[in-house]
């Protein structure tokens, strides 16, 4: 049974025949000089033999990628065992030196056979063998004595073919036994460089596509290897010195420090715009290198971003609640004020000017009392209780409130038909009536503001336009921003309210603006 992969065969049967037609060439040059020498013995047949034998050789090479590979073994078998017993033939029989070529056919079936089948190629080569001595023992065919002429009696003809057929037997036990020892080592072995090549390409890939750069280099800071994370972050090139990058004077410094922290030293370092923090590590005694200094990048960038982040968020969120705090403790009073105030103006009799005053006592009032109210919604914080219900609905109860009190602005509306969100109905109701707001703010309360309600894909858009003053590209990236306002009444927590909401909801809005042409807000909601 054939145990080798096809190209293997092929290497080795052409390794084979080419030691085979090594042999049948060295053997024809033999036989013509012994031509010269011996006129008994038929060199010339000898030669036309040995030639015939070449072709056929010369002819396997010819069909070596054509023939099946198994057909092509089994056939060259038998082809050497002809061969070789037309040169035991012609060399003597039972006396010919040349009978140990036998073990040729036998080796090759050991090679690229299994065990059973050299047993099969040995019996068959020692029958083959016996076959001939014997018709040549009794004169059936005519007997060459070669140009070695031996004598051989009959005990030594038994005895000669006695130790053939256990010089047989033995090297082809001994021959299959040995090729399937190796044949067995060289699986295991490819089964180990199958498997080590698949570990390395595993390992390359898991390198290169780790979020950390990874660095190896040489004791003078040569770098060996490096993965493309590494590479982008610090720009590296094939002769890059990782310790100039970092800034390091030399291998020694470096052990001292990476000693001193439990082999592991880390540095930091800014290139650019990035903030990177490098750890190295030593590895002594690996393969053909005494030490190797391992490097990881890793980028703080984003992570100082979000501590930064943090950071300001935990200083506005103390200062928020002081605020928060301050302002209720303001509104009480401020309400007490305006309160008092009113049942003055109509109790007392104040002249035109006194009453004027107390109108804008009044007036700011109420509109300090709404910006503390505006500030305490801002400041406070609630759990998200969502429903579905139809957007349209809100909108609409918007529209109508903010009429009774702008009667100059007109509303054009266009609603598409199922219009249902999945959200929290009090918190959108506040972020589409500060949204609406400012475009009433906008066109100055006499103006055209536009409402659209649309299905896309699986989301419900509401777009709010107006005709307004509109904003320009540097206020639009600080709308958002608390206490940011283009307005002169408000204290520019609107549209941080609406922010909030909606990153809260996980929704999508998106601002359009351009100077003395308008605005657009477009919300994106969630159905389910």
């Amino acid at each position: 049974m054939i145990r080798l992969a096809d190209n293997e065969i092929t290497k080795r049967f052409f390794l084979i025949n080419t030691i085979r037609i090594t042999f049948l060439s060295v053997l024809l040059i033999l036989s013509i000089f012994l031509l010269l020498f011996q006129s008994e013995f038929p060199i010339f047949l000898f030669v036309l033999f040995i030639v015939v034998s070449l072709i056929i050789s010369f002819f396997y090479f010819a069909v070596l990628n054509v023939w099946n590979k198994k057909l092509l073994i089994y056939s060259q078998i038998i082809t050497d065992i002809g061969i070789i017993t037309g040169i035991v033939y012609f060399s003597g029989g039972v006396t010919s030196p040349f009978y140990f070529l036998f073990f040729l056919p036998i080796v090759v079936s050991a090679y690229f056979l299994s065990r059973r089948d050299t047993i099969y190629t040995a019996a068959f080569s020692y029958i083959v063998f016996g076959i001939i001595s014997d018709l040549m023992y009794l004169k059936v065919l005519k007997f060459y004595p070669g140009p070695f002429d031996f004598k051989i009696t009959n005990n030594e003809f038994i005895y000669n073919l006695i130790i053939s057929f256990i010089a047989f037997t033995f090297f082809a036990i001994i021959s299959s036994y040995y090729f399937e020892n190796i044949k067995k080592k060289r699986k295991e072995l490819r089964s180990v460089q199958e498997n080590l090549k698949d570990l390395n390409l595993l390992n390359n890939l898991v390198v290169e596509r780790m979020e950390e750069g990874l660095i190896v280099s040489n004791s003078k800071g040569n770098i060996i290897s490096y993965n493309e994370k590494a590479k982008m972050l610090l720009v590296l090139k094939n002769n890059s010195n990782i310790f100039r990058i970092i800034g390091i004077k030399n291998s020694g410094y470096l052990k001292e420090r990476i000693f001193h922290f439990d082999n592991r030293y880390q540095v930091k370092l800014e290139k650019k715009d990035r903030i990177l923090e490098i750890s190295i590590s030593l590895i002594t005694d690996i393969y053909a290198f005494k030490e190797v200094f391992v490097f990881m990048v890793i980028d703080l960038t984003n992570r100082t971003a979000i501590e930064e982040e943090l950071k300001r968020k935990e200083h506005f969120a103390l200062i928020g609640e002081m605020s928060a705090g301050l302002a209720h403790e303001i509104r009480n009073p401020l309400a007490s004020i305006s309160g008092s105030i009113q049942y003055l103006k109509k109790d007392l009799s104040l002249k035109k000017e006194s009453r004027n005053l107390m109108n804008i006592i009044v007036k700011e009032s109420v509109r300090l009392s709404e910006s503390i109210e505006e500030f305490l919604q801002f400041s406070k914080t609630s759990p998200i209780n969502k429903e579905k219900f139809d957007l349209s609905c809100i909108v609409d109860e918007i529209i109508e409130i903010s009429l009774i009190r702008h009667k100059n602005v007109i509303y054009k509306k266009r609603y598409s038909n199922g219009n249902i969100i999945y959200a929290d109905r009090e918190k959108i109701n506040r972020a589409v009536w500060n949204i609406i707001n400012n475009s009433i703010k906008a066109v100055n309360n006499n103006g055209i503001i536009e409402v659209n309600i649309f299905r896309s894909d699986e989301d419900v858009v509401l777009s709010i336009s107006d005709n307004g003053s509109g904003i320009n590209g540097s206020e639009i990236e600080k709308i958002f921003i608390p206490f940011y306002s283009k307005f002169t009444s408000g204290i520019g927590l609107g549209m941080a309210i609406v922010k909030r909401i909606i990153d809260e909801h996980g929704f999508r809005i998106k601002i359009i603006s351009e100077i003395k042409k308008g605005t657009e807000v477009t919300i994106w909601f969630k159905t389910k």
